[in-house]
């Protein structure tokens, strides 16, 4: 009886392990709903949505953007000062087009980036023009 009580749950346990988690498939078809390279306005998504709120747009005189650009072949987003006014640069934080982190840039290494030669930008937000 034993044998058998151990059997039945070595195989319940091995069934259980195989089978797909339904959680994983909404996730995945959530990652494809949440895709800013997908969708049609991406400014509609959850995470841009977020971005746009950390512009703080009105408090502040100086032009400041979304932009989508590429980063070693991935298409990314990030925030940046666009005024030719406000001359300055802050720390970029790059976004792929499912809102995860890709890179955390310093300021040096912000400059670097913006003035890489080659690089196409596309503004898709701005404020405080």
């Amino acid at each position: 009886m034993k044998k058998f009580i151990l059997f039945a749950l070595f195989f319940s346990v091995t069934i259980i392990s195989c089978t797909n988690n339904d959680d994983e498939v909404i996730a995945d078809s959530q990652l494809e709903t949440e895709n800013a390279c997908t969708t049609e306005d991406p400014l509609e998504l959850e995470w841009m949505q977020d971005l746009i709120t950390e512009l703080n747009c009105g408090e502040f005189a100086c032009k400041v953007a979304i932009l989508k650009s590429e980063y070693e072949g991935e298409t990314v987003f990030y925030i940046q000062m666009t005024d030719p006014v406000c001359n300055g640069f802050d720390e970029i934080t790059l976004y792929s087009c499912t809102g995860k982190k890709v890179e955390s840039f310093s300021i040096e290494e912000s400059m670097e980036f913006v003035n890489s030669p080659g690089r196409e930008v596309e503004e898709i937000f701005s404020c405080n023009e």
